[in-house]
């Protein structure tokens, strides 16, 4: 029996050492200025999706008493994140777009009338149905499994890098600065490890399970992301729910700003040393 081209690819890349595949392009065959350019903005991108999600739970977090410590899961939480809305591409559109109708009619159509918790739960409902019913062909997700675990662990080792620092720093440091360094190092850390981290989720059998079960949690996930993100930036907006989400939804709109361009800066410079010393792309795994 024939293998198809993923299978192909599967069956041997975890065979290839990462540095095989790096190659310095100033040394070498000079910059490729489009392909630098291209990662530069993506890279820009995925770094303004970064702040709002990782400022979002810190300030859950902090609101419950966290104080540094909070960057640790706030910095694993949105690494995971951020690896399951690069990874899955076609999926992550559709459940961005649920999650993000879901939240707009709770705060509008239905007047605020659901809370924080009940947006986000009622979006990852909609779009784990929509997830396990509706077949997606085109791409399989049983790749995200491992993305998403490498997601995790880079961002809990450059979150913990961020805790220990700011704990010795008197007055901790700025919101701009700690993004900067988070996006950029995270970024190169998760593209340097996923292809170890892919094999390993083959390895526990994690991309055995039905190709619909993984696209139902990977939506389920992103949707209500998508939802609780809209809460928290335009709860404050509707003086809807007071409490405790509420006061971390204010906190985040006093660091936002700064978090976001820090969180550009810094993935715009992941993306231009992920390119000029030849990375490979994450689709490729």
């Amino acid at each position: 029996m024939s293998l198809s081209r993923p299978q192909v690819l599967s069956s041997h890349y975890c065979d290839v050492r990462v540095h095989d595949r790096l190659e310095p392009a100033v040394s070498r065959h000079g910059v490729r200025w489009r392909l630098l350019f291209l990662r530069t903005i993506v890279w820009c991108l995925i770094g303004l999706i970064h702040a709002p999600l990782f400022i979002g739970l810190v300030e859950l977090l902090r609101v419950h008493g966290w104080s540094h410590w909070a960057y640790v899961p706030a910095a694993a939480l949105a690494g995971a994140i951020g690896a399951v809305l690069y990874g899955a591409r076609e999926i992550s559109l559709m459940a961005t777009a649920i999650g993000g109708v879901v939240g707009v009619g709770a705060l509008i159509a239905l007047n605020g009338t659901l809370g924080f918790i009940e947006s986000a739960l009622l979006a990852a409902v909609l779009a784990a149905v929509v997830g396990a019913l509706v077949p997606f062909r085109a791409r399989c997700s049983r790749h995200v499994p491992g993305k998403t675990l490498a997601g995790l662990m880079t961002g809990a080792l450059v979150g913990t890098a961020v805790a220990l620092a700011d704990s010795l720093q008197p007055g901790g440091f700025a919101v701009f600065a700690v993004l900067l360094f988070l996006v950029s190092v995270n970024g190169v850390l998760y593209v340097s490890t996923v292809r170890g981290w892919v094999c390993l989720s083959r390895r526990l059998l994690l991309e055995s399970r039905p190709c619909q079960l993984i696209e139902a949690l990977v939506m389920a996930l992103l949707a209500g992301v998508a939802a609780g993100s809209v809460w928290l930036i335009s709860g404050p907006l509707l003086a809807v729910e007071q409490g405790w989400w509420m006061q971390a939804s204010l906190a985040l709109h006093q660091d936002l700003a700064q978090a976001v361009v820090g969180a550009v800066l810094g993935g715009a410079l992941a993306g231009m040393l992920l390119e000029l010393f030849r990375f490979p792309w994450v689709h490729e795994f």
